[in-house]
């Protein structure tokens, strides 16, 4: 009789389990749509206008959307110097920013960086490096909508000044955004467990 009782607690788990599962991943679903929502759809964004002015801009991520706006604002009188992240030197891919990064503009100061590590911890670590050499108390980062709330929170633990977040105007298909909800999740995760810049 002990056995007919184990063997049919056993087939009560075994049936309840995947149900436990599913439930628990229904939440985490949910946890991840609503927070990453307001995290990576809806993140807060400063303004920048022609009025704007900053030190520096730093473009991140090595991509173009992001380095070309940052020119645009510099073209526009917003700042003097544009930052630009290339962390992928050889890699042809990115030859639209290995190009930027080979100009001589005239209109502002150029810098071109490969970041150590190439991650947004490294480009921040760059940022916190060039404004405490050259006294910036004013700057702007330019990421994707997807990266602007993570990125706020790396960039500030290398930067103590006046920190603006700006979006990148780019289009971002459905299908990136899921991959991006995953790779933002997992990103602040690692934040979580890094300390300092």
């Amino acid at each position: 009789m002990a056995d007919d009782l184990r063997g049919a607690s056993i087939t009560f788990v075994t049936r309840r389990w995947p149900r436990r599962v599913a439930v628990a991943l229904l939440v985490l679903g949910l946890v991840i749509g609503i927070g990453g929502g307001r995290l990576y759809s809806f993140p807060k964004v400063d303004p920048v206008d022609d009025t704007t002015r900053v030190d520096a801009i730093l473009a991140l991520g090595g991509r173009t959307e992001t380095a070309t706006y940052a020119v645009s604002l510099a073209e526009k009188g917003v700042t003097p110097v544009v930052l630009i992240s290339d962390p992928y030197p050889q890699e042809p891919a990115f030859q639209p920013i290995h190009d930027l990064c080979a100009s001589h503009p005239t209109a502002y100061q150029l810098i071109c960086f490969d970041p150590d590590p190439r991650t947004t911890r490294g480009e921040a670590r760059e940022l916190g490096r060039l404004a405490a050499e050259h006294g910036w108390n004013r700057v702007a980062v330019v990421a994707a909508k997807y990266h602007i709330s993570r990125s706020r929170t790396i960039v500030k633990r290398c930067y103590s000044g006046h920190l603006l977040m700006v979006e990148a105007p780019m289009k971002i298909v459905p299908v990136n955004w899921s991959y991006q909800y995953v790779r933002q999740t997992l990103g602040y995760l690692k934040v979580a467990f890094q300390r300092g810049c």
